[in-house]
């Protein structure tokens, strides 16, 4: 007979492809599941069914780290809350204990938003056609890091200039100007296919190392995809410099392609965060969160007049409530109109 503790995390591995078949991110999965099965290690071999409210509420107080938010407590709760739903909904439990514990009310800071000026000045400064580009893209469009990082040039009509996103959970058409059009053109050159910001690797050019008696040489080659690695003997260590040994490196790979395939792959994440902080520190800021350009371009949509039903289309959200916060978040036609109609203002 099967133990409690093995019928639990095949409870977390059916969670996992279910909410895979629903098109949660891989991110979101990845993080729903680490917690379930963090759970199941916390109750051990006690079955699933006899879970109690006080033991959601003791797993979470456990594992808060030493600095804490209601944000986090919140967002755990409702990751079990989703798991215990899917058991639910599965005839694997007969209640959702989560849903018996009630949520920290969390004080909503309203979102960071750059001024117009400062993103003229934020793209202004940023050189590399790359770096650019993905600026460019993420204002120009409002669109979310990871959804800008999937995007596939066979997606992007230039003409009509407009691209269809897959975000969270449906598929959307956003829309871009030309100078966003520019500098995807000047990155991608005459590339037709692929993801529009692919991973990068370094062009490779080889190092030396000395043995005992002589000065070595690697390098890798690549052929039909596969990664060769090559050794060149240079000479002795006691009749060649490290210098003289470069140089005769840097003769013997000038009829050696060093070229690496670049593979049909994403931008990562790490490198997009490391392009955005760069930028950031350029116009004096720490960091530059993705999502503060993405506010930006919602805001500054509203102060120009559009709708709030079509920020909402272009941003992917499905309710109205979650685009209302850029009717709040942006001041300066409240404050332009108060001093010029109120009696005081002036």
């Amino acid at each position: 007979m099967r133990s409690h503790v093995t019928i639990n995390h095949e409870m977390v591995v059916r969670f996992e492809k279910w909410l895979t078949a629903q098109n949660y991110l891989k991110s979101t999965v990845h993080k729903y599941c680490n917690l379930a099965t963090a759970f199941c290690d916390h109750i051990k071999n006690k079955p699933l069914r006899e879970v109690v409210p006080i033991d959601v509420s003791d797993f979470i107080t456990a594992n808060l780290p030493v600095r804490w938010t209601d944000a986090l407590l919140n967002d755990r709760l409702a990751c079990l809350r989703s798991f215990f739903d899917f058991l639910y909904l599965g005839g694997a439990v007969d209640s959702v204990p989560p849903r018996f514990l009630h949520p920290r009310k969390v004080l909503k800071k309203l979102p960071r938003v750059f001024t117009q000026d400062q993103v003229r000045k934020l793209l202004r400064k940023t050189r590399k056609l790359r770096d650019r580009a993905l600026l460019e893209v993420l204002y120009g469009t409002g669109c979310r890091l990871v959804e800008v990082r999937n995007i596939r040039l066979e997606d992007i009509d230039f003409k009509a200039r407009k691209i269809l996103v897959k975000g969270k959970r449906k598929e959307r058409v956003v829309y871009f100007g030309s100078p966003a059009s520019d500098a995807i053109r000047r990155y991608v050159g005459d590339r037709k296919v692929g993801f529009l910001f692919r991973v990068h690797y370094r062009q490779q050019k080889g190092h030396i190392h000395p043995t005992k008696t002589t000065w070595v040489a690697h390098y890798s080659i690549y052929l039909e995809g596969k990664r060769v690695k090559k050794f060149k003997y240079l000479g002795m260590l006691n009749k060649m410099t490290r210098s003289q040994a470069e140089m005769r490196l840097r003769r013997h790979l000038k009829g050696v392609d060093l070229t690496r395939p670049i593979p049909d792959k994403p931008l990562c994440q790490h490198t997009a965060w490391k392009i955005l902080t760069a930028a950031a520190l350029r116009i004096g800021l720490r960091f530059l969160p993705a999502r503060m350009l993405r506010h930006s371009f919602a805001t500054h949509l509203w102060e120009n007049g559009a709708d709030l039903r079509v920020i909402q289309e272009l941003l992917g959200h499905s309710s109205l409530t979650s685009t209302q916060i850029y009717v709040r978040i942006s001041n300066s036609t409240v404050a332009d109109t108060y001093k010029r109609l109120h009696p005081r203002g002036a």
